[in-house]
């Protein structure tokens, strides 16, 4: 489906598609790299199949870019690629460890470890945990047993190996969860690589020939073409993206990766797309650009996030359905559907979004989709002006700005979404509150409130804010007791005697959050009117 779509400066396709698990548990790819000064790819260890992340550039392609936002996008894979080769060792390391672990903890009942996740799908980027599935064999007479009971047995060997005794590595269980975890990690001064182990889970392994099959990932028996997919590099960026802003993730109440790997790859397919990077095929980062202001702006819109995003059974195409009937609130559920999955098995991979956690990703959305709009509309009014607009879109975050914590220690100020809409008026509103207590729902022992989370409860006295100074002023008998599905995000506060200051980003996002829900329900009006 996507397979045309790539930045090269040659006709080079990707090759067949070959299963995840055959490619061999310690292999973990290693990546070629982009020397910006000498433009060329500098070999690296590269397993059979695995292509290098970046298409080769000629030095006219470095030295005369339309937009310095190409120079920018050339350093930061570049950069990625540079860390990923330097954690690659400790990486196979770890992974070695847990198939020698899973080995003598299943004995005969051992079959392979199957890499997945980004790491089979070439779009790691710093900070990805390594997945893999560990495969038992289930034709014997004996029982291996459960995942939970495999991943113990797993546990207690790893406990026992002598390079457990190696400073910085540790060990997690996570038994609870819908699908159990064994977590590795070894830890040092400012990172942590982790290993995450399942058993049994042919899920994720469908996933990974899927987007093999339909050429947005590199085969694992193909030879390398001679260069990355445009696709591929666009899922590498949208995931660093989602990283660097600190959207939330599955276990925190967001879309899982894998959605946003699909909507991304949708939009690759879209013959819009297409066209912009057949113009673009001779400046690679210049159709990658195209390809990310493409999904930035196709999910940006007010009402974007909303239908059915579904693939046909051989991944030859792609169709966001909206439905035609009424709707009855201006926030409405978006489902992804897994491509692996057809007909009676048919499986919505996004979960339902609380109207707070959709304002959130809206925001984001179309932050991006601005910066970048203005790339294009503004060119190089001053040098490094394109450059500095698209570093803003990948701008880092604290790694808690989107989470709420089940414990404090102290104030924080929280944006909220409140109120009742229930007929679609538009009643709810964006406040800023000082939370001031949390009282998890009972059982709950996790570090983080889940987004969707309706019984825990947030004690909040409302404000109100001068969206001139910043000053925020508590409002009299206002506190009140909600839930962690009304929380947006963060935002940091200073006391200033009896009031508190926002500061210049809180007040930037507490204004563009009004604005995101403001457009929300004229959507909705305006859509609702025409039916």
């Amino acid at each position: 489906m996507v397979a045309a779509v790539t930045a090269s400066r040659g006709t080079g396709a990707p090759g067949r598609a070959g299963p995840a698990a055959h490619r061999p548990a310690d292999q973990v790819p290693r990546r070629a790299v982009v020397d910006p000064a000498s433009a060329s790819v500098v070999p690296g260890l590269v397993p059979a199949g695995v292509p290098p992340m970046l298409p080769h550039f000629t030095a006219s392609t470095l030295v005369t870019p339309r937009h310095s936002a190409e120079d920018f996008l050339v350093a930061m894979l570049t950069g990625m690629d540079v860390h990923m080769q330097q954690v690659r060792g400790v990486q196979q390391g770890l992974v070695a460890t847990v198939e020698l672990a899973c080995r003598r903890a299943l004995g005969q009942h051992f079959a392979r470890l199957a890499l997945v996740g980004s790491a089979a799908l070439g779009a790691e980027t710093p900070g990805s945990d390594v997945d893999v599935v560990c495969f038992t064999r289930r034709d014997g007479p004996e029982h291996s047993g459960s995942p939970v009971v495999v991943l113990r047995r797993v546990h207690r060997v790893l406990k026992e190996q002598s390079t457990m005794s190696i400073a910085g590595i540790s060990t997690e269980l996570i038994d609870d969860a819908r699908v159990p975890i064994l977590r590795v990690a070894w830890r040092s001064p400012g990172q942590c690589l982790a290993v995450d182990v399942s058993v049994d889970q042919k899920r994720p392994v469908d996933h990974v020939a899927w987007f093999q099959r339909v050429g947005a990932a590199p085969g694992s028996k193909s030879p390398p073409p001679a260069a990355a997919p445009l696709v591929t590099l666009t899922l590498r960026c949208v995931k660093w993206w989602l990283r660097q802003r600190q959207i939330p993730t599955t276990k925190e109440g967001g879309l899982p990766t894998i959605a946003w790997l699909l909507m991304a790859v949708h939009v690759c397919s879209l013959p819009e797309t297409h066209q912009k990077a057949i113009t673009g095929s001779q400046r690679p980062m210049e159709a990658l650009l195209a390809s990310l202001s493409a999904f930035f702006r196709h999910y940006s819109e007010p009402g974007c996030l909303y239908g059915i995003l579904q693939f046909a059974p051989d991944g030859t195409s792609s169709e966001l359905r909206r439905s035609n009937e009424h709707a009855v609130d201006a926030w409405s559920d978006f489902a992804v559907l897994d491509p692996t999955r057809q007909g009676s098995e048919s499986l919505n991979l996004a979960p339902s979004l609380p109207p707070a956690t959709q304002l959130l990703l809206a925001y984001e959305l179309r932050r991006a989709d601005d910066k970048l709009e203005q790339v294009h509309a503004l060119g190089e009014t001053s040098v490094g002006e394109s450059r500095r607009l698209l570093c803003g879109v990948f701008e880092g975050l604290p790694s808690e700005i989107n989470a709420l914590p089940s414990f404090l220690h102290s104030f924080m100020g929280v944006l909220l979404l409140w109120g009742e809409d229930v007929t679609g008026c538009g009643a709810r509103t964006v406040e800023l509150g000082i939370l001031d207590h949390v009282v998890p729902r009972p059982g709950w022992a996790a570090p983080f409130l889940h987004r969707s989370d309706e019984r825990s409860e947030l004690h909040v006295r409302l404000c109100d804010v001068d969206e001139n100074s910043g000053r925020c002023h508590p409002r009299r008998k206002t506190a009140v007791v909600l839930c962690p599905c009304h929380f947006v995000c963060r935002v940091p506060l200073d006391k200033e005697g009896r009031t508190w200051r926002l500061g210049a980003e809180g007040q930037d996002r507490f204004r563009a959050m009004r604005r995101c829900l403001a457009d929300t329900i004229t959507h909705f009006r305006q859509k609702n009117m025409t039916m």
